[in-house]
């Protein structure tokens, strides 16, 4: 199969992810590339988070902003995966990825993605 060359990389970033509005969801479970096993978070306070994107270098891109998901209101679980998504509820997967540190978010706790740790790679 034929490889993208770095501008090829950085043109799908730049007409797709970064012209659309995104949405990242914090995951219990790895959902598989099928997206079959999606165990997003739930509860009264939870809600997936709009992303930006930073322009691309290298078919590389990450988070323009801090990402605030709202502090908890009950215990969400352990998370282990992020996933990005066409819509604040419902939608579809897009790309996910694992954590390299899983956290339990209980009750009174935020979680944050820091500016620019969210790092997006089109290969």
């Amino acid at each position: 199969m034929a490889g993208l060359t770095h501008k090829g990389e950085n043109l799908i970033i730049n007409e797709y992810f970064r012209k659309k509005n995104f949405y990242l969801g914090l995951l219990k479970a790895n959902p598989t590339d099928n997206a079959t096993n999606i165990q997003e978070v739930e509860g009264a306070s939870y809600q997936r988070q709009q992303i930006t994107f930073e322009e691309p270098v290298n078919g590389e891109t990450y988070n323009s902003n801090d990402i605030n998901f709202p502090v908890a209101t009950e215990n969400w679980g352990w998370i282990t995966h992020i996933g990005l998504f066409t819509e604040q509820t419902g939608g579809e997967l897009m790309a996910y990825s694992g954590l390299d540190y899983t956290k339990e978010i209980r009750a009174a706790d935020i979680y944050k993605i820091p500016q620019a740790f969210f790092i997006f790679k089109v290969d």
